[in-house]
């Protein structure tokens, strides 16, 4: 006897819209579960990219520093010993004197003499150029009036062959490791500094005189080496790092009894921490919704083997009839939804692998990353296998075995509020939202605590919300049979049709408020993330990038540069103990000053009296060189003080000299600000970037969470398209026969467009406002208290909604007129007959 179930395969191809829908199925299911675990490893990745960026590209490698006490004839030793350990590992050693008083053949001057391979060739040549000779700054060379070709200390000196611009904030990357050494502090005459005299060779400085070196030396040993990518790169960085900084240790610990201790510089384990850390909570954090979606991804697979096992009632009535049992009727389905699906789980790894860039902050995978996620592929296929056999044996129960519907047990448990289900726990991740949802860092740059039940505190509101308005509707569609709308046909019948197919319409609803839902929070909570990183990052420099300067410039004795004008404005800053007052320029304020919410004009106006920031003050305040502060007027929060300080404007400040500090802050970037500075011959320092002013890894883990809760949400809208569409497919012959039918009986083709129209944009309608209520409710609560820094203003707030919602409406718009069009294109080539015969 044959066996039926070898023609399986082949007789899938005679329905191609069944055979579609389950690799599409698969494909978004498998994607979901793969991107899941490629989105939280690349979190890992992308912490690692984001921290780098802020630290020194040559500290990667852990490095090797010499403060002082470094003896001339010990230097050679040291870095022979180093680069023998070090073996093929590239090494860069810097060696400089101490601030030294030197004769240059002009006015005596301090100098500092060093020598980094490389160096001459990161610096800005003014004069000259030879490589034979001494390279001196710029600073040194108009304080000695030095030239080219001079040597210096009676011909003790090399030539000088060079003069280049001194080296000012903010400096080459390649600098970034020396920038204590090579970058003088010009605005403090207490501390004694100067630029580098860079020597032609590592010869040539171990014969500087005697004079020059006796103080003792400084000595810095890097290691360059490619940035690591991972956060396992980065930890296997730092292991073999360390262990080579101690080999280094041990074969120079008997160059010389009082040979100085080489203190290790380490950079990378904070950040190897931050990074495992990242990818821990980013994984913890979008567990819940992974398995929801892979709860919806499996009914959907249930929803497409009941399609299938209508479609193939006649056969599996014969089958029935010739003694195949439920089961085996099950199986009958395997092979023939089987292919699909594995093809689908296929598919959608490697979705979730080609598209890692836009749905993932990185695109560097942990090693196990991938093997990982085709585990869980298959474990996911073989589950909606299982899945489609059970459906099947279900159905298939169902209609020859147990014909009759209903039943108390079926009752009882379409009565019980499965609602509660979701509401109790988001109830409770209200509860832990309340207590804090993020927890203060255990050290210094660490992440603070994500408490994923917090988290889900929004995608909970908004799975209970698709719960109630599933049960709503299923409500509305029982009474409907009460309604009465002859007078408007089109709207009677589409009634008329919701009720019929109850069933489907309330799973395309649950899915279609959870995919809304679901978007709304994960763009609002994302976009509000990242929104506060900016606002908390402005309103702590004050501007997009500040420089200190020195008075004369605040006091008008020197003009600004023309570049700055317009851009830039200056604030002197006193502080004492607790309390902080702003002076500001009134009328240029608002040119440099990070505005973020406040209206330019209306700031502009109060700044013309003193204000107050924050609370009102009880008494009267005075602080160095400022008149009594008591103002009246006040201001929640303000640039620079945040919630708590003074301001007030320079024409009330009787001496501008009083003023301990002032500061140039500006719209522009630190180099547009610093390089009109240096041409202008005009001294800065501490020089402050926005972008870098505070941690932003805490924010960005919430936003990376986030935006894969809306990417799972992207998924979703496809899924309920596609159930719509199933929906309409499933009920086609159903739908063509009322066509036929009806258009015979006199009711006009737009009548019947209008008709579905009405029944499939009342379900998408009510998808939109529902998904996107409980998405903006569940979004406003949580967002105001996922603030990672709540020391600074202003708390996180919920950006609007309007885009995404008009968004929402034209694509839900869209698939309803698609599917609508397909019931009417049924219809009309329907063949009468045909379909009554059938």
């Amino acid at each position: 006897m044959r066996i039926p179930w070898r023609a399986a395969p082949r007789a899938a191809l005679s329905s191609p819209l069944t055979l579609l829908v389950s690799v599409v199925t698969a494909l978004l299911l498998s994607f979901v579960v793969a991107a899941a675990v490629l989105h939280s490893s690349a979190s890992g990745s992308a912490a690692i990219a984001y921290q780098q960026d802020r630290l020194c590209d040559q500290l990667l490698h852990p490095g090797l520093d010499v403060d002082k006490g470094m003896r001339a004839e010990w230097v050679d030793r040291v870095i022979t010993a180093a680069r023998g350990t070090a073996g093929s590992r590239p090494v860069l050693a810097a060696t400089y004197t101490t601030e030294v008083r030197t004769d240059f053949g002009g006015r005596p001057t301090f100098a500092k003499f060093g020598y980094r391979e490389g160096a001459v060739d990161h610096v800005t040549v003014l004069e000259g150029g030879a490589r034979d000779g001494m390279r001196v700054p710029r600073s040194i060379a108009d304080t000695t009036d030095l030239r080219l070709g001079e040597r210096g200390m009676g011909g003790k000196l090399p030539p000088v062959t060079a003069i280049y611009a001194d080296l000012d904030d903010p400096v080459d990357r390649w600098w970034c490791s020396e920038h204590q050494q090579v970058v003088p502090k010009k605005m403090t005459p207490d501390e004694l500094t100067s630029a580098v005299v860079w020597m032609p060779s590592q010869e040539a400085f171990d014969a500087l005189p005697p004079e020059l070196t006796a103080v003792g030396l400084a000595m810095s040993l890097r290691f360059p080496t490619p940035a690591p990518r991972t956060a396992s790169e980065t930890e296997a960085l730092l292991a073999s790092g360390n262990a080579l900084l101690d080999r280094i240790d041990a074969s120079t610990a008997a160059i010389d009894p009082e040979f100085p201790e080489l203190r290790h510089n380490v950079v990378l384990p904070l950040p190897v921490e931050n990074a495992w850390a990242t990818a821990g909570n980013v994984r913890a954090a979008i567990l819940p919704l992974t398995l929801i979606s892979l709860l919806i991804g499996l009914a959907g697979v249930g929803t497409v083997t009941t399609a299938w096992a209508q479609r193939r009632r006649t056969e599996l009535r014969m089958l029935w009839c010739r003694g195949s049992g439920p089961w085996a009727l099950g199986g009958r389905a395997v092979p023939e939804l089987g292919p699909p699906l594995v093809l689908g789980g296929a598919a959608g790894l490697g979705a979730a692998r080609l598209l890692l860039g836009g749905y993932a902050p990185s695109t560097a995978l942990e090693p196990g990353a991938l093997p990982l996620a085709a585990v869980e592929v298959v474990a996911v296929v073989a589950a909606s296998l299982a899945v489609a056999l059970a459906v099947t044996a279900f159905r298939t129960h169902r209609m020859f075995q147990a014909p009759v519907a209903g039943g108390p047990a079926r009752r009882v448990a379409a009565a019980i509020p499965w609602e509660l289900a979701a509401a109790v726990p988001a109830f409770l991740a209200w509860q832990r939202l309340r207590a804090g949802g993020l927890s203060a860092p255990l050290k210094i740059g660490g992440l603070p605590r994500i408490d994923a039940a917090a988290l889900a505190f929004p995608l909970l509101v908004v799975l209970t919300t698709a719960l109630l308005a599933a049960r709503v509707l299923r409500v509305l569609l029982r009474a409907s049979h009460r309604t009465s709308l002859w007078h408007r046909p089109a709207a009677q019948i589409a009634i008329r049709r919701l009720a019929a197919t109850a069933g489907p319409v309330t799973g395309v609803l649950l899915v279609g408020v959870l995919a809304i839902g679901t978007i709304a929070v994960g763009t609002s909570v994302a976009n509000a993330q990242k929104a506060s990183l900016d606002e908390k990052s402005g309103l702590y420099t004050g501007a997009n990038s500040v420089v200190r300067i020195d008075t004369a410039l605040a006091s008008g004795e020197r003009e600004l540069p023309a570049e700055l004008r317009g851009s830039t404005t200056i604030v002197g800053v006193v502080s004492q103990y607790d309390r902080t007052a702003l002076v500001v320029d009134p009328a240029t304020f608002t040119d440099g000053a990070f505005p973020g919410t406040a209206d330019p004009d209306e700031l502009r106006a109060l700044l013309t009296e003193p204000l107050r920031i924050g609370p009102p003050a009880r008494r009267e305040v005075r602080l160095p060189g400022l008149p009594p502060l008591d103002p009246r007027a006040s201001l929640p929060s303000f640039p620079k003080v945040g919630a708590d300080g003074y301001v007030l404007p320079r024409d009330r400040v009787d001496s501008l000299d009083g003023i301990s500090s002032w500061y140039l802050w500006s719209t522009k970037s630190v180099a547009d600000l610093t390089a009109p500075l240096r041409a202008a011959g005009i001294d800065y320092t501490d020089v402050q970037d926005r972008a870098r002013a505070i941690a932003g890894l805490p924010f960005l883990t919430i936003a990376w969470t986030f935006g894969f809760v809306t990417a799972i949400g992207g998924v979703l809208a496809v899924v309920a398209a596609i159930a719509l569409l199933l929906a309409i497919e499933v009920r086609r012959r159903q739908n063509a026969i009322a066509g036929a039918l009806g258009t015979r009986m006199g009711m006009t083709p737009r009548m019947l467009l209008s008709s579905h129209l009405l029944e499939l944009g009342a379900v998408a309608a009510f998808a939109v406002v529902v998904g996107s209520a409980a998405g903006a409710v569940g979004s406003g609560v949580a967002v105001p208290r996922l603030d990672p820094v709540p020391r600074l203003t202003p708390s996180p707030t919920l950006p609007t909604v309007l885009p995404l919602l008009v968004t929402t409406a034209v694509g839900s718009a869209l698939v309803v007129l698609a599917a609508a069009w397909i019931a009417l294109r049924s219809a009309r080539a329907a063949r009468i007959g045909e379909l009554i015969r059938g």
